[in-house]
């Protein structure tokens, strides 16, 4: 089964960036734990690694707490992994469910739990884009219910999901939370520790660019940064993000 991978340096600062090569099975990878870092009053940051190259790659994505139930902004690396976050939230909030999710991209580091979701009746959104790659890779359909620019209420939290155009992929959509002014910029944006974007089958350097300005453009008050891959930090991942690009150049 062909799958496209997003890989970045990894949470912990690893030094090395990894394109383009599947990861190892559940059963094979030696890191099975995801992590829970909480960013703000209602908002967590889970990450999982996936094992890439016989290296092991964090990958981030975020969990809300609604008045409703639980909101996840992409799965873990894979089912295994996925169940597992499930396990972990089903101990965190014993009195809620996660009712829907958000996926950024058709990478297996955004989609690759969508079965272990969709087996715990899990709502998973994304744009048609989105929807129609994972299919194509052999993944479970998301909705494809997300325009360009689409605005959501989960309970007492409004999302808003935007593509500003092509640039690591060209179906990454980014994710706004207006009350906590925090934006997951997924693989799209780039953490600090990152030091070079390697080139890859399916990113579009000459339009990333772009794509971030639209974003610098579209939201100029952000309090907090989470990248796909690493830390995550303030606005100033937009700007490094951009540098990268310049430097490849």
């Amino acid at each position: 089964m062909k799958r496209s991978r997003c890989l970045l340096v990894g949470l912990l600062v690893l030094s090395f960036f990894t394109v383009g090569a599947r990861p190892a099975q559940a059963a094979e990878n030696p890191v099975k734990d995801v992590t829970l870092t909480r960013l703000a009053p209602h908002v967590w940051m889970h990450t999982s690694t996936g094992i890439v190259d016989g290296s092991p790659v964090p990958a981030n994505g975020v969990v809300l707490e609604s008045s409703k139930g639980l909101v996840l902004i992409d799965t873990p690396w894979n089912d295994s992994l996925t169940d597992h976050l499930l396990q972990q939230l089903k101990q965190q909030f014993p009195d809620k469910q996660v009712t829907d999710a958000i996926v950024t991209h058709a990478h297996d580091d955004r989609i690759g739990g969508l079965n272990t979701l969709y087996k715990n009746g899990v709502k998973v959104h994304s744009t048609k884009l989105t929807a129609d790659l994972a299919e194509q890779r052999g993944f479970d359909r998301p909705l494809g219910d997300l325009k360009k620019a689409a605005k959501m209420r989960f309970g007492d939290i409004d999302v808003e999901t935007y593509y500003p155009g092509k640039g690591h992929t060209k179906d990454n959509i980014i994710v706004w939370l207006p009350e906590d002014k925090l934006l997951f910029g997924g693989c799209l944006i780039k953490a600090l520790e990152t030091q070079e974007i390697v080139p890859t089958p399916d990113f579009y350097p000459d339009h990333w660019p772009h794509a971030v300005e639209n974003v610098i453009k579209r939201y100029n008050d952000i309090n907090i940064v989470v990248p796909g891959h690493g830390n995550p930090g303030d606005d100033r991942l937009l700007t490094h993000t951009l540098s990268l690009l310049e430097n490849q150049k």
